[in-house]
Order: structure tokens, then sequence, then C-alpha cells
């Protein structure tokens, strides 16, 4: 009976208030609760400590809770913020679970986000820290990161203070420690999180406890059995895509030399040249860039945000480009030598007035070696003058001096003659693209008549095709008894002197 005249109490209060919203209508729950807007160590409002995300749903109504997802801490630990708001849509208090994804989850952790909120002392974000003073003895001060936080382990609550709000006189340096005492009464509550967790509540870092030691190991663990097999395959892709992209440029490399070998009009050796050249720089390119994919996923599966660094490193390439013009000057003039097949690896160049064999070709330098063994390299971009000397064919021209008082007509055929000789030599004929052309007696020099000629060879052969030329030459004329010059000095005594007359006699000792 007694029973049945309290909820008619009830009926009729409520009949009473008439279209007014009560206080726990406006927060969308029942008015089973003494004090729905109370801070304590147990409860805050209509949520108790041990309140589940499943059971948060049961007291408000879907429409007024929001999920967030956020990342927190040094791991970048997802965490989930369930925003509870009332029936006008105004944000009451933000709970957040020990594990993010798990509507069975215990809340542990409550923002408190309106300022009618206040514990049993009446304490609440309209407070000061003389407040808190007077209603609490037991109280910690510690440091964070913009605030102060006065940790109340009765209420398992963090009051958090501003510090731009406060003057330097609160911190000692010396000791590194917190002067209580000159955190002034009038300080303003900023901040109100209520932890259900002794380690959380107190806001000390138990990096020497067990605990801590405990929970690292089982986020190792954790981590390892979800990341490990995923990074393990990713590395084991990422080392076979580097094998498909070498095996990719041999075929490409073998098939495109045997296409440049089946076409009568292309060099075999040129076209070699230019092949190497431009799948060196294809394979280079297409390990760069295989590379930064791997790191780039590989910081992913650390939980390391990759899109800042994408950010980050927009601004630095700009940046770079203004400070690093000469970078990139040599990078378009290296593009621009490969694009018009200005050089090839293996020919050889005079560059800057250094000639020697091209080793190696990049977008931003060039490796050359000279004749004695010593390796040259220039950046693209500063490369003033670049002679090509076997670019699709090469030339050797020789000076020919023989004596003045040869027949000129007759050297000049017993030259052409040894040139038609190695033109029709199976091996010379290999290397020779033209006969010899001789253009005739080019000058007069001190004790010789030179005679020009030109022999057009394929690229990198005019030097044997030379050697071979001289050395058949000298036998020829020896043969011919044509005689190569030599220098000859006539001795005279002064101008008033006449030439001696010499006689030579063989003596007695003399053989007869």
């Amino acid at each position: 009976m007694k029973n049945y005249l309290i909820l008619l109490c009830l009926i009729l209060g409520m009949i009473s208030c008439g279209k007014k919203s009560s206080i726990p209508e406006l927060m969308g729950i029942s008015d089973d609760s003494q004090n729905p807007y109370i801070i304590s160590s147990t409860r805050v409002g209509s949520i108790a400590r041990g309140t589940n995300i499943h059971q948060l749903y049961s007291i408000f109504p879907a429409k007024q809770i929001k999920l967030i997802k956020n990342k927190e801490g040094f791991f970048n630990q997802e965490f989930d913020d369930y925003n509870v708001y009332d029936n006008n849509g105004k944000l009451l208090f933000i709970a957040t679970p020990e594990v993010a994804g798990d509507t069975s989850s215990f809340i542990n952790r409550i923002i408190i986000r309106d300022t009618s909120f206040k514990t049993l002392e009446g304490i609440g974000l309209n407070s000061n820290l003389g407040q808190i003073r007077d209603a609490y003895h037991n109280i910690n001060y510690l440091p964070s990161s913009g605030e102060i936080v006065v940790s109340v382990p009765k209420v398992s609550t963090n009051f958090l203070i501003n510090k731009a709000t406060l003057d330097d006189s609160w911190w000692d340096n010396t000791t590194n420690q917190i002067i209580e005492k000159n955190i002034p009464d009038s300080a303003q509550i900023d901040g109100i999180i209520v932890f259900w967790n002794t380690k959380e509540a107190q806001h000390i870092p138990a990096v020497f406890t067990a605990a801590f030691w405990n929970e690292m190991l089982t986020k190792l663990i954790t981590w390892c059995v979800i990341q490990l097999p995923s990074i393990a395959i990713l590395i084991i892709l990422f080392v076979s895509l580097l094998r498909a992209l070498r095996f990719t440029i041999r075929k490409m490399k073998k098939l495109a030399i045997n296409k440049a070998h089946k076409a009568e009009n292309i060099d075999n050796n040129e076209a070699e040249k230019r092949i190497n050249t431009l799948t060196g720089i294809i394979y280079g390119i297409g390990r760069i860039f295989l590379w930064v994919i791997f790191l780039l996923i590989l910081l992913g599966k650390f939980n390391i945000n990759i899109a800042p660094i994408l950010a980050s490193a927009g601004i630095v390439g700009l940046a770079v480009g203004f400070g690093a013009q000469e970078l990139v000057r040599d990078f378009i003039s290296g593009f621009f030598i490969l694009l018009e097949d200005q050089l090839r690896t293996g020919d050889w160049a005079v560059i800057n007035g250094t000639e020697g064999l091209v080793e190696k070709i990049e977008l931003r330098t060039v490796t050359l070696r000279d004749s004695s063994g010593v390796v040259h390299i220039f950046q693209n971009g500063k490369i003033d003058t670049l002679s090509n000397m076997t670019k699709e064919w090469s030339a050797i021209v020789l000076q020919i001096g023989i004596a003045y008082k040869e027949d000129t007509d007759n050297a000049v055929m017993l030259m052409q003659q040894v040139g038609d000789e190695m033109f029709n030599d199976p091996v010379y004929k290999e290397l020779m693209l033209e006969p010899v052309v001789i253009s005739g007696v080019n000058d007069f020099a001190d004790s010789a008549v030179i005679i020009r000629l030109v022999i057009k060879t394929k690229p990198m052969q005019q030097w044997a095709v030379g050697r071979e030329y001289r050395r058949r030459l000298k036998k020829v004329f020896d043969a011919k008894n044509v005689e190569f010059p030599f220098p000859y000095r006539t001795l005279t005594w002064g101008d008033s002197s006449n030439p001696i007359k010499l006689k030579i006699e063989p003596s007695d000792s003399d053989p007869k």
C-alpha cells in the first residue's frame, strides 16, 4: 500500500509540472537518480562506475550519443570518445571506454563539459582553486603539457588549471617542482576529468611499476601478433617486387637488343649502348618508387600517420626547390641528356675538356674514366661543352708525312692501295664503314710533305683501325723505298766563311 502511495505522488507531481521540462527530461534519462549532475568517485550523473558502452546506450537514446574516434599517447593508440548530449543538443560529457571498438568495455574516463555537474562539495567548472582547497585536504599538484593538474583522490577527479592564466612563479626551475603556495586561490578551473582507474586518476606515470611493464608487454605481444605477420608479408612482397622489377628490366633489355640486331638499318653497338643507358635509369627510378611506397606502408604499420609526412614532404620539396636550384638544374639537364640521346654509357666523350669513357649516366651526374684510369664525375648542370666522339660512327684523321724528294702521286697511290687492302680484309671490313678517303697534299712542313687521309669506322674502332693502317703503310713504304721524313741539318761557319770541304779516306787499319 505504501508503494502505491509513493507512485501516486510521483504521478501527481509530474502532472503538476505541466509542460515544463525537468532536468532528467533534458538529459533524456529517467527520474530514478536523486542528483543527475553529481560527480563522485563512483558516479557521474546517471553513469555509475562499472558501466559499459552497451549500458550507456540503454541510459541515453542513441540520437544523443555521438561516437568520435581519436588517437592518443606514445603508441598512437586508438580511443573511442562517446559525446553525450541532452535533448536540446547541449554537450554534457565525453565518456571513453578502456578498449576501443568493444561495447562491453567499461567506461574509465569522463570529461565534464556542462557547468551543471558538481561534486557533493559543490566543485564544478565554475569553481576556483581556493574552493577546492577548502573542500578537500588531500590534493596532488602535477604538471602537464598545457595545464596544472589538481588531482583529488577522494572523488577520483582531476581538475585542470590553464598555465597561460598564471605567472611563472608557480614553477621552481632548480628543483623542477611545483610551488603550490604560489598558485593563487583565484585560479579558475579549466577542465574536469573523472578517472575510474587508480593509475590514471593519480595522473602519475607508472614507468617503474610491474603493472606498467605488464601492460606494455601485453601491448607489445598484441602488436606482434597482429602486425608482424602483415609486416613479414609486406617485406616478402617488397623483395618480390624488386626481383620482378629486375627480371622485367632484363627481359625488356634482351628483347630490345634482339630487335635491334634484327633491324638492318640500326647499328648493334649503338643500340646496345642506348638500351643499357635507358634500362639503367628506369631500374633506378623503379627502385626508388618501390622503396618510398614500402617505407610509407611500413610507417602505417607502426601506427604513424603518414598524411602529415606527405604534407610535410610537399612543403619540404617546395623549399628544396628554392634552396637547391643547382640540384634541380642537374636533374633537368640530365633528363635532356637522356631524352636527346646526347650521351650513352660506353661512349668516348670529351666533357669540359676532359676526355674519357662514359661509365655511368645518372639524372644528376655523368661519370667519365680517362685513359689513365682516373674517374671524373661531372654535374649535369655544369657541363658546358660535351663532345661525343663515338656517336653513330667514328673517324680517324691521319697526317702522313713523306720526304720532299718523293713523288707525291706515287705516295698517294700506295696509301690508297693500303686502304683498299684493309677495306677488303674480312677482319677490318667489319670495322670500317667506308674505304679510305685521301684528301691529298695538305701541308708543307719543315721537313715533310703532309698528305691527309680520313678513315670512317664504327664507334670506338678508329684507334684500332688507325694503328693497323700505320703498320701496313710503313711496310709498303719500306718495300717501295719511299722515305719517311727526318730532319736535315746544314752547318755553316758564319756569313764570310765558305763551306769546308771534307774528304774522308780510310785509314791503314780499316779493312780493305
